[in-house]
């Protein structure tokens, strides 16, 4: 899950017109009194810019599944939020991350993902150890005031959670399990660390990030309208969404009754029921039956993101096994490319001359105005640090 980096380089507009535009939305107004974010949120460079700064480089993001980092020497690296990164394994068994930018002129010291005894950055060969410890720097002979340990890959915060590593820009940050702790004990209850990983889908969608996460927070607003199938599959008389801290939680119970709309057994897949959940800003997961999705959105620009879908099933996947699988994601896919033209078409609404603003459906989109009152946070907290 290699984020891309998202730098805006047209010239900011004023700091105060800035404000302005964030400031339009009052997170302390009630859901049933406000009005949603306005569009230049989904469509400014000026505002991408400074999420980049506020939200994605001071938020717990997914950048790889533990797994792939399970050897000494594994490392997996990309760029989030401007900022390269890599995660690597050490030979104490240690995990760890790092600012993955050479010391010397500043070329990712590794790409992509591999195995090594040592971090060697192919410009200039300057070498790391896998505790971020310059060890060689060649032809520096002559250099006043070299110190090596002060030469050192700076850490980023690390953390595992379920099958992922987590990376965090900000040193100050807290936990994320401490941010989680509600969800964990809900994921847990489905025996989630039981899992296996089944594959990924990657899926580059022309609209701003927060419409893709709008669109999966409305509390179901959208299913009976525009996923067919998956109204099939769950009864949308018990959907409810539960709002906590850093993330929200919206849950149904699978439909009994036998449905046309389906060419499959519905039971075997949903089970009870479908948990989906969504951890502050851009990361969601959706538990039901034996199966497990991850939906991580990345910006790639204010009009355009990237989302990573990871699949994860119990042992025994269902009686069809293999096939069960294959079903499975083939269903998810079927509601991705619902979802995309939905989005797509938003994103184009969005650009309109005639819209700036809409309203919340109160009983339903308590998610969708938790998760702008959390940006407006971040946003503000970053215009008053100047």
């Amino acid at each position: 899950m290699a984020a891309v980096g998202l730098r805006c380089n047209l010239p900011a507009m004023e700091a105060q017109a800035l404000r302005a535009e964030i400031e339009r939305f009052d997170p302390g107004i009630p859901i049933e009194k406000a009005w949603t974010p306005p569009a230049a949120w989904y469509t400014s460079r000026d505002v991408a810019e400074l999420e980049r700064r506020a939200v994605f480089a001071r938020t717990w993001q997914a950048v790889a599944r533990v797994a792939e980092v399970a050897e000494p020497g594994a490392y997996v690296s990309g760029c989030l939020a401007g900022e390269p990164w890599l995660v690597v394994r050490g030979t104490d068994g240690e995990l760890r991350a790092f600012h993955n930018t050479c010391r010397h002129k500043g070329r990712e010291v590794v790409q992509g993902r591999g195995k090594a005894d040592s971090l060697v950055c192919g410009y200039h060969a300057w070498t790391y150890d896998l505790r971020g410890r310059l060890t060689s720097a060649p032809r520096t002979a002559g250099i006043e005031d070299f110190e090596r340990a002060e030469m050192s890959l700076p850490p980023l915060q690390i953390e595992c959670w379920g099958p992922w590593v987590f990376v965090n820009a900000d040193p100050r940050a807290a936990p994320l399990r401490s941010l989680v702790p509600e969800l964990d004990a809900r994921l847990a209850a489905t025996r989630w660390d039981e899992l296996v990983y089944a594959g990924s889908r990657s899926w580059t969608i022309d609209c701003n990030w927060k419409v893709v996460v709008d669109n999966y927070l409305d509390g179901g607003y959208h299913i009976p309208h525009m996923h067919p199938t998956l109204d099939a599959q769950i009864d949308m008389r018990t959907y409810r969404t539960e709002v906590f801290g850093e993330f929200s939680i919206q849950s149904s119970a699978s439909a009994k009754a036998p449905d046309g709309r389906l060419d499959f057994d519905s039971d075997a897949r949903m089970g009870s029921g479908a948990l989906y959940a969504w951890i502050h800003p851009n990361f969601m997961l959706n538990r039901y039956g034996p199966c497990l999705d991850s939906n991580h959105v990345i910006p790639l620009g204010p009009g355009r993101c990237r989302v990573e879908y990871e699949f994860f099933f119990a042992p025994e996947a269902g009686a069809g096994g293999a096939r069960f699988v294959e079903a499975s994601m083939e269903q998810s896919d079927v509601t991705q490319r619902e979802d995309v033209a939905i989005c797509e078409s938003v994103q184009v609404g969005l650009g309109s001359s005639s819209y700036d603003r809409g309203r919340y459906a109160p009983r339903v989109e308590t998610g969708e105005h938790h998760f702008h009152g959390l940006l407006a946070r971040d946003l503000r907290c970053e215009l008053d640090r100047g």
